[in-house]
């Protein structure tokens, strides 16, 4: 062998990789191809030089000066990987080894350093991290160009993933992360421990490490799908994560995914379904990131899902309801967000040019929603139509201080004020808009008036938004980021002018041009949608449906169309007229045309053409001539005009009631007769045939018979004209009558006779009718002192009626829209809280949601208790009547009513208003109940009072009790309550101070009661409440127990027998609810309450059931 043999060997590597170049021909490449290999191959050893010179041809640099070099390389790395391998791995092992040597070392200098130096020192990088950072890279690109060479590399790797320095772990993860990606190569099958390992960092006990792991398996999808289907589980893990950096990093790496229909399919259902739960993160960062991520993939996967793909469909097709579903959260920081995102991703109006093309996407979009989501996208448009209102009113004060010396500043303040609470940073949006004002920008002003100006299409907003911001940008630059997203929030660049005649088009005739394939949503689904999204347009922005009425309007279609096409017409008529009545034109074919409806039209065309008439200018004499005609109709029973006669007088008794009062003498007297005429027992006129659903609990309004539907308009009737008739109208005196008749309507449950035998949904049709006109009656003053306390818990057990369908009818779209709005009393609160042992989970959460979220806060006066905490007594005194109570069981009643106070904490109890609450309960020892006003004097009304406040005072110590118990397990202090409130003076009457004495002496609360809860768990307590409803139901009906409860109030010797048995059990039967409870969020969540269908309130509603 020749001296210095290893020398010349790497002087021979050295010159070769030197003189290669792309200019060379190609055969003297291979050529030195093979030199090289035969002096790997050939010599026993390979000397270390060689290696270095080899290696340094994949770092990039040297990639980049002489790529045929690199090619070189790695063609020659590949021929004898065989021979390398465990040179490469001793040469790494060294490197490796060193840089982590010497790491050590700097760490335990940086622990004897002080913290000046250790601050100075960790300003610059380590040395020892930098060689291995730059040893990872080369073995990256080795992996590329020569995988076979790291045989013996990848375990060392594997074993780097668990040393302890947290610096060494990143670096190796996210090599190995790339490796795995790399395409073509499927590295985790040949080293699947090194695989195992990987995944196992997942649980890193750093969160850096999690960070880079996370995003390393996002790549995956996007390069190695297949093998990233074994992550999904391990990717909604980090979505859940403890640590909201990790979480953030998981949803920012989502949104980064470029989703290939690959992509689609390696994603899991599941990875969705986590994002979406982390748009409820109580962390600001991640919640805007996973909303960001989840409407981008939206966006990607659009066309797939339009197209009718099934799996695009299941996986990614309820994004727009997660979304949605955000409004329920009732946070400002995540409306502000979806707000943005709604145009921008969702809908992504801003990259589509053609106004047809945008109305299709919207209804696609609105089409995917769920029930609830629907109702949140309505209550985005409703924000959006309140921050309007205050932004016009804001422009006013602004254009009236532009005018002014001094100005009204204090008021421009005030509405700023307003405006910057729907922003996040409201404190700088507030002090922006103070700047605003006082730059007197007319050309600003106008900028931001033109933007929300419903009369502008797309072009003209956007057009708007940019100059006006750009003169801001200007005189204030900064205010100009501050105020931007009220630029955006008040434009309208989601439901715009240009909309509307699509919209319009799509709803009143065949939507399947609004269907872009075959194989996607069914063309009526479109056309629901569109009607669904014109009654929300009108209902939010009634001048963007007035700017398209004249397409609404063609009169030459109700004459021409089918019945079902005159009928979709008429609903987009009366749309406009309930939302911009101005608009309807002043037509005489038009009227005429409406007029022949209500006279021989079909029910409905009766009923809508009635509604139209009533607001239109210059009918008021056509209104006076049909209502004359109508009450005709009703004195000749043989008329088959009687029924859609009832149907359109309902309208017009209560939008044109001057046009109704010379015909009232003979109409109530008509109207109380048709409500007291018997069902058939048997048919009860039911159009459907005879069958397995003739006995069913509930039906469609429209397949019940005449003789229901004619009963059921007729107190619909009845009621509107209470509501509306004048004080010096002759008819007066039949008011009494009319209450009488509603209150046997509710009392026997729909039935006017107790031996009335109608089919049960018929009955149940019209107990809520009843139950809803009656409670429209409670709404006015002059009118609420009719109802007694018998009615009033008449209408409370309403909410816990067997059909599932009058009690959540009742509750969601009657008492709660009352209770919110404020136009019935506050004391129907304590109503609410009957829902504690319904079965129906979303039934309770959403009185919990309305408790919380629109009652809580309301107060009489600045400092004194809300309306739900003065609720809790008349709740207790709601209890003390309720016809479940049972005297001669107590232990078990105390079981039964438990619930319903627990429920109360539950909703409106914390550690602020426990003493307050604390205090009521205790104060009812000092009162008694008080017995109606028109029986005071009767002996026994008196006893049965006395039973009544003997109950009174066992629920007080019941209260009290629960109090104390809740406090207890939540670590509440319960002190003396400082004020002196008194209870409601209409249910209760104060005791004498010797009475009072004797009371407080004397205990009340069964102490095998309490000796029985402290020994049974919770679970099992909510397990016995549960059967202790149930063995209720079984018991008496409804109707029983009312007289049950009759009998107690006439004679006090029904103490001694037992009062009423059983209860208004309520069980669900017929169709399923349309209100879903949300699954309860994992992880650091914050939790969402299931909405209430109705939270947004409701204006007159031209329901077909004539429930007005």
């Amino acid at each position: 062998m020749l001296p210095n043999s290893e020398d010349v060997v790497a002087r021979f590597f050295t010159v070769l990789f030197g003189v290669v170049g792309p200019s060379q021909p190609h055969n003297i490449q291979m050529q030195i191809l093979d030199i090289l290999q035969l002096l790997i191959e050939e010599p026993k050893t390979v000397p270390q030089d060689v290696i270095d010179v080899i290696l340094l041809q994949f770092t990039k640099k040297r990639q980049q000066d002489n790529p045929a070099a690199h090619q070189l390389a790695s063609d020659l790395a590949s021929g004898t990987a065989d021979i390398l391998q465990k040179y490469i791995y001793q040469y790494f092992n060294d490197v490796i080894v060193s840089a982590a040597q010497q790491r050590t070392e700097e760490l335990r200098d940086l622990e004897s350093e002080g913290q000046d130096q250790r601050g100075a020192r960790g300003s610059g990088q380590s040395s020892a991290l930098r060689d291995l950072r730059s040893a990872h890279l080369l073995i990256l690109e080795l992996n590329k160009s020569a995988p076979g060479t790291l045989l013996n590399v990848i375990p060392q790797l594997e074993e780097e993933l668990g040393v302890d320095d947290v610096s060494i772990r990143l670096v190796t993860i996210n090599a190995l992360g790339e490796m795995f990606a790399e395409k073509g190569f499927t590295l985790a099958k040949r080293y699947e421990s090194t695989w195992r390992a990987w995944k196992g960092r997942r649980a890193d006990a750093s969160p850096v490490a999690r960070i880079a792991w996370i995003k390393n398996a996002m790549s995956l999808y996007q390069h190695q799908p297949q093998l990233a289907r074994e992550l999904s589980d391990f990717v909604v893990e980090k979505l859940r994560d403890v640590d909201e950096k990790v979480r953030e990093a998981a949803c920012h790496s989502l949104g980064q995914l470029e989703f290939t229909p690959s992509v689609q399919s390696a994603v899991a259902a599941n990875v969705i379904e986590a994002l979406g739960e982390r748009c409820k993160d109580r962390k600001t960062g991640v919640r805007a990131e996973a909303i960001v991520s989840l409407a981008t993939i939206y966006n990607q996967v659009y066309e797939e899902l339009e197209q009718g793909n099934a799996g695009a469909a299941r996986k990614f097709g309820s994004i727009p309801t997660a979304i949605m579903m955000l409004r329920y959260v009732k946070d400002v920081d995540i409306d502000s967000k979806v707000d943005s995102i709604l145009s921008s991703a969702i809908l992504n109006f801003s990259q589509i040019k053609d106004d047809r093309e945008r109305c299709r996407r919207l209804l696609f979009v609105v089409d995917s929603l769920s029930a609830k989501a629907r109702t949140g996208l309505l209550s985005y448009m409703q924000r959006q139509r309140a921050l309007i209102y205050l932004t016009d009113h804001y422009l006013a004060q602004c254009e009236e201080l532009d005018s002014s010396e001094s100005g009204p500043e204090a008021r421009i303040r005030g509405v700023a004020k307003k405006i910057s609470d729907y922003f996040p940073d409201s404190t700088k949006m507030e002090s922006a808009l103070m700047q605003l004002a006082l730059l007197r920008c007319n050309e600003a002003y106008k900028g931001l008036r033109e933007t929300m100006s419903p009369s502008n299409d797309f072009k003209a907003v956007r057009k708007h938004q940019r100059t006006s911001l750009r003169k801001i940008s200007t005189l204030a630059p900064n205010i100009l980021d501050p105020t931007a997203p009220l630029w955006k929030a008040v434009g309208l660049t989601t439901f715009n002018r240009a909309l509307t005649p699509f919209l319009i088009e799509c709803a009143s005739s065949d939507a399947s041009g609004y269907s872009a394939a075959a194989s996607s949503a069914d063309p009526a689904r479109f056309k629901a949608a569109a009607e669904l999204l014109i009654g929300y347009i009108a209902d939010a922005y009634p001048g963007l449906i007035s700017e398209s009425s004249l397409q609404a309007l063609d009169v030459g279609a109700l004459s021409t169309g089918d019945a079902l096409d005159i009928d979709e017409r008429l609903d987009l008529i009366s749309k406009l007229a309930k939302s911009a009545p101005d608009a309807l034109p002043r037509s005489a074919e038009l009227q005429d045309r409406l007029v022949e409806f209500v006279r021989s039209g079909t029910l409905r065309q009766a009923m809508v053409s009635a509604y139209i008439l009533t607001q239109m200018a210059g009918a008021r004499a056509v209104l006076a001539t049909l209502a004359s005609e109508l009450v005709s109709n009703l004195e000749d029973q043989s008329s088959g005009r009687r029924l859609p006669s009832l149907a359109a007088l309902s309208k017009l008794v209560l939008h044109a009631s001057d046009a109704f009062a010379p015909c009232d003498a003979r109409a109530v007297p008509a109207l109380l007769k048709i409500v007291q005429e018997r069902l058939p027992g048997n048919d009860a006129g039911s159009k459907s045939a005879e069958g397995e659903h003739d006995e069913a609990e509930w039906a469609p309004l429209d397949s019940l018979g005449d003789a229901c539907l004619t009963r059921i308009y007729a107190i619909t009737t009845i009621a509107n004209w209470v509501v509306t008739v004048k004080r010096d109208s002759s008819s007066l005196r039949s008011i009494p009558y009319a209450v009488a008749v509603l209150r046997r309507l509710v009392e026997n449950r729909g039935n006017v006779y107790p031996d009335e035998n109608a089919r049960p949904r018929n009955r149940n049709h019209i107990l809520l009718t009843a139950g809803a006109c009656m409670l429209k009656l409670v709404e006015l003053p002059h009118l609420e002192r009719l109802i007694g306390a018998k009615d009033s818990l008449s209408l409370s057990l309403l909410v816990q009626d067997p059909c599932y369908e009058v009690r959540s009818k009742f509750l969601l779209e009657e008492l709660i829209p009352a209770l919110v709005s404020g136009s019935v009393s506050a004391r129907y609160i304590a109503t609410v809280f009957l829902v504690a042992h319904d079965p129906e989970t979303e039934l309770r959460d959403n009185v919990k949601h309305v408790v919380a979220f629109r009652l809580a806060g309301r107060r009489p006066a600045p400092g004194s208790p809300s309306l739900v905490e003065s609720s809790f007594p008349r709740l207790l005194h709601l209890l003390v009547h309720h016809p479940d109570w049972d005297d001669a069981k107590p232990v078990e009643t105390l079981e039964l009513f438990a619930p319903y106070i627990e429920f109360f904490i539950t909703c409106a109890c914390s550690a602020q208003n426990v003493s307050l609450l604390y205090y009521f309960a205790s104060e009812l020892k000092a009162y008694r109940n008080k017995p109606a006003a028109a029986r005071a004097a009767a002996a026994d009304d008196d006893d049965a009072s006395k039973v009544f406040t003997h109950r009174l005072y066992i629920v007080s110590e019941l209260a009290q009790y629960l109090l104390r118990e809740k406090s207890i397990s939540a670590n509440w202090p319960v002190n003396v309550y400082p004020g002196q409130l008194a209870l409601p003076g209409d249910i209760f009457e104060p005791l004498s101070d010797s009475e009072k004495a004797a009371i407080t002496r004397n205990p009340f609360l069964s102490s095998e009661f309490v000796s029985r809860r402290a020994k049974t768990p919770a679970a099992s307590r909510a397990a016995a409440g549960k059967r202790g409803r149930s063995a209720a139901n079984a018991g008496e009906t409804p109707a029983k127990r009312r007289k049950s409860t009759d009998q107690l109030q006439g004679s006090a010797s029904q103490k001694k027998k037992g009062s009423a048995k059983g209860k208004a059990g309520a069980k669900r039967k017929g169709k399923e609810a349309d209100i879903d409870s949300d699954e309860e969020d994992e992880g650091d969540d914050i939790k969402s309450p299931s909405p209430v269908v109705s939270e947004v309130e409701d204006s007159e509603a031209e329901d077909s059931d004539g429930s007005e």
